[in-house]
């Protein structure tokens, strides 16, 4: 991975998969993770986490579950949008049992298991991840699945998990039954500023970085939390992103002004960096801006070639017959050299298209916008475009170094359209 070697993580700090390792203990995970493993110690049935998108619901369940999986059979359900039979055949699935054909079958089958758990001193439990999705029937199979039990304890314990939807869902009149045997409502908040601080200093930890407090600068954390409204999905993309700036503009420290750039990338409607590489504006930016500072370069050494050329051209000139003559000296010059020199001093704005008026004192400027082409805006500006014209928009423009780099918001001068002959003739 690209970040990795640039900035010597061992792993991506801001992927996009569930890892436990990078759980960030905020006070709400703490007390939902806390929350999960007392119903599941209580042996209680049923427990809710209610959490807005992106807040690590399914990061924290997948911690909850390490933690209990030396001592309970886990499934795990994230395909929650099916019935309830279906529901009773994702979950023989996940236990390795081939369903039966009935639902009453597929009942014996996953009490016959839960009986053997049990047996084995080990709880049995079952974690419905996106359960906002599931349907009022297979919500009810849920709660009949908590009737299994023996005199002292229930068989099974089963942790929804979802959006706030669910909560909506739950309290519907046809879930009143479902509703009191949830013994636990866990719930997830945005980070605040300084939680924000402590979650990207935390991941960059796990991923290997030294320094993790340096490589962000405060103005530039306190933007991410801003914009990210505290959510851990959000602000894992856009520090993915500005990381990825950083190593195509090959800078070291992520700054505020990298930040607002990252976020522009990911507005809706505009292109978004979803790889490691900065984004297409920024790149064409600093390769305007290098050939421009390749072309000032490249001035020094054109100056000498003129002198070199007038040089030559004034010992021809004393040599050569009639060198007296007035106005001899540059008349008399060998013809290549004339050449050179009339097209070293000729001014930029004197270049003329073949077959139209010279354009000196008629250029006009103008600026680019989004999407144009330096030959569309020839057409529309001058009615034409062919490498004459080219030649003379690049003497106009000297900084124009490569004409298929040009940025919007740039000043180009281009010479102005010929005015047209009075008498309607076509110049020759």
């Amino acid at each position: 991975m690209m970040l990795a070697h640039y900035f010597g993580f061992a792993e991506d700090p801001f992927g996009a998969t569930p890892d436990p390792r990078f759980l960030y203990s905020s006070r709400t995970h703490r007390e939902a993770l806390a929350s999960l493993q007392y119903a599941f110690c209580s042996n209680r049935g049923f427990t809710a986490l209610i959490a807005p998108p992106g807040m690590g619901k399914t990061t924290l369940l997948f911690e909850f579950l390490d933690r209990v999986r030396d001592t309970a059979r886990t499934v795990f359900l994230f395909h929650s949008q099916c019935d309830a039979s279906d529901l009773l055949r994702e979950i023989l699935h996940d236990i390795g049992v081939a369903p039966a054909g009935t639902v009453a079958e597929m009942l014996q089958q996953l009490n016959a298991e839960l009986m053997a758990t049990a047996r084995t001193g080990k709880r049995f439990v079952v974690v419905v991840d996106e359960a906002q999705n599931l349907t009022e029937p297979a919500l009810e199979m849920l709660r009949l699945l908590t009737n299994f039990e023996t005199s002292r304890a229930k068989l099974m314990q089963i942790v929804l998990s979802g959006q706030p939807r669910l909560a909506e869902t739950l309290r519907g009149p046809g879930l009143v039954q479902l509703r009191q045997r949830i013994s636990t409502f866990c719930r997830l908040d945005p980070f605040v500023p300084e939680e924000v601080a402590a979650y990207i200093a935390h991941r960059l930890g796990v991923a290997g970085y030294q320094g993790a407090a340096l490589l962000f600068t405060p103005e530039a954390v306190r933007r991410i939390a801003e914009e990210s409204q505290g959510i851990p999905r959000n602000i894992n993309t856009i520090c993915f992103n500005a990381l990825s700036l950083c190593c195509g503009l090959q800078r070291k420290k992520v700054e505020l002004e990298t930040v607002n750039e990252a976020i522009r990338d990911l507005q809706p409607g505009e292109q978004s960096v979803q790889d490691d590489a900065p984004s297409v504006a920024v790149i064409q930016e600093h390769s305007f801006r290098e050939a421009r500072a390749g072309w000032r370069r490249m001035r020094i050494p054109a100056l000498i070639s003129i002198l070199i050329v007038g040089a030559v051209a004034a010992f021809w000139a004393a040599h050569l017959p009639n060198s007296s003559t007035p106005g001899s000296t540059f008349q008399n010059a060998p013809r290549a050299a004339q050449s050179r020199m009339s097209s070293a001093v000729q001014p930029a704005d004197t270049a003329t298209i073949p077959g139209q008026p010279s354009t000196k004192g008629r250029s006009t400027e103008i600026t680019v916008q989004p999407q144009e082409t330096l030959s569309g805006i020839s057409v529309r500006s001058i009615g034409a475009f062919d490498s004459a014209i080219l030649r003379q928009i690049q003497d106009l423009n000297p900084d124009l170094v490569n004409p298929d780099l040009i940025l919007p918001g740039q000043k180009i001068l281009l010479p102005r359209r010929p005015s047209p002959q009075l008498d309607g003739s076509r110049p020759q």
